[in-house]
């Protein structure tokens, strides 16, 4: 393995070194160094080179993760389309039956008048008025003449408004079953695409060391929450959109400091530093987005504005985030709380909160070391920004004055 090259050209570097103290001269030192410094820099090439291509292999396992999850969404939206496609054919098909069945019994007792006027003869309406034997009898007569015509007339609109209505139904249906094959079609591609890439995201996985598919499966984990989320924020979102005139059972954030998360003297342990703050973890785990409060076990937490509770995670490890709240502000944002140690039974999702709501207390749940608070601000959907402004303090560690 190309690790094991490096290995043996550190232990070739170190041998070298060994016999520079046998050397005669100057120009033999300097010759010793320059090969030293060759075979160093060598190893650093191969070093970098090896973690470039795992780094690639890692890379390429966080594009299909993107691609997976896309897939996922847009499988779970064709899907949801298709089920709604279907139903709506379901009930257009069963609307489309009875109206031609309403649509037969109209013609069935507009054919019976017409084969009962045929029998009568050549009787007209005329005839039967002036067959009247006084006024009253020619009164009545034109009284059920005139109803029997306008039930005629008005049984033949109603035929011609079914007959169209029919037709549109059945034009409908046709779109709907035509819409619904394409749907299903695409569907169909989609799970495909998705199976692909689960597989070759497996084939990836497998090229792994123990560490990188340790690190990997936090990745997974903490993608899979973040997604979560993601759905929580959209399922908001479409609430809000639905809701005429965007009205809430709680005053929406329009803008300025939001209240402190804690009780307790305010501090900063860890700034939010979304690129991260050096590459000692390489392109991944040095990112924070969020900021850390000082907040010792058991330190109660309240919502920094007014809103609902849209997501609650009470169980698990939560990609990292433990035992955590996200909470929805109105006008696009929201605040998500991890680490906690304990939430209340009566957080869940559509409770309504406000600044003076306990929404949990502090811990050290998930990826953290030792209790804390960790803050993010989200501006809709997979977009967290830097908290600091919403808290009216500056990005950096330490006491907030």
């Amino acid at each position: 393995m190309k690790v094991t090259k490096v290995i043996a050209t550190l232990l070739c570097i170190v041998m070298l070194l060994s016999t520079i103290v046998y050397a005669e001269s100057t120009q033999d030192l300097n010759n010793q160094k320059q090969n030293i410094n060759e075979q160093i820099n060598d190893a650093k090439n191969k070093q970098t080179q090896i973690k470039q291509e795992l780094s690639e292999t890692m890379q390429e396992i966080q594009k299909l993760s993107s691609s997976i999850a896309e897939s996922e969404e847009k499988l779970a939206e064709l899907t949801k389309e298709v089920n709604k496609l279907e139903e709506e054919i379901k009930v257009i098909s069963e609307e489309l039956k009875q109206a031609e069945e309403e649509f037969e019994k109209q013609r069935d007792l507009l054919e019976t008048r017409l084969i009962a006027q045929y029998k009568s003869g050549k009787t007209s309406y005329l005839d039967v008025l002036l067959n009247s034997t006084s006024i009253t009898d020619f009164i009545s007569r034109y009284h059920y003449v005139t109803m029997i015509a306008q039930k005629d007339t008005d049984l033949l609109n109603e035929m011609e408004d079914e007959k169209e209505r029919i037709q549109k139904a059945k034009t409908e249906l046709e779109q709907k079953e035509s819409e619904f094959k394409i749907k299903k079609a695409n569907a169909e591609k989609e799970n495909v695409v998705l199976k692909n890439n689960q597989a070759l995201k497996e084939s990836y996985v497998a090229k792994l060391n123990d560490d990188e598919k340790e690190l990997q499966n936090q990745i997974d984990t903490y993608t899979s929450e973040l997604r979560k989320i993601d759905a929580a924020i959209r399922a908001a979102e479409q609430s809000a959109n639905l809701n005429s005139g965007g009205q809430t059972n709680y005053n929406k954030y329009t803008g300025g400091t939001m209240a402190w998360p804690t009780r307790i003297t305010k501090r900063v342990n860890s700034i939010y530093a979304p690129y991260g703050r050096s590459d000692t973890y390489g392109y991944y785990g040095s990112a924070h987005r969020g900021v850390d409060i000082n907040a010792p076990y058991g330190t109660s937490i309240y919502a920094a504005a007014d809103g609902q509770v849209i997501y609650v995670n009470k169980s698990g490890y939560g990609g990292g985030y433990g035992l955590y709240v996200v909470i929805s502000h109105g006008n696009n944002v929201y605040t998500l709380y991890g680490h906690g140690s304990s939430i209340p039974g009566y957080i869940d999702v559509g409770t309504v909160v406000d600044t003076d709501t306990v929404i949990m207390y502090a811990g050290a749940t998930g990826a953290a070391e030792g209790a804390h608070l960790h803050f993010e601000v989200w501006e809709g959907r997979n977009n967290r920004v830097n908290p600091c402004p919403y808290l009216g303090i500056e990005n950096r560690e330490g006491y907030v004055y």
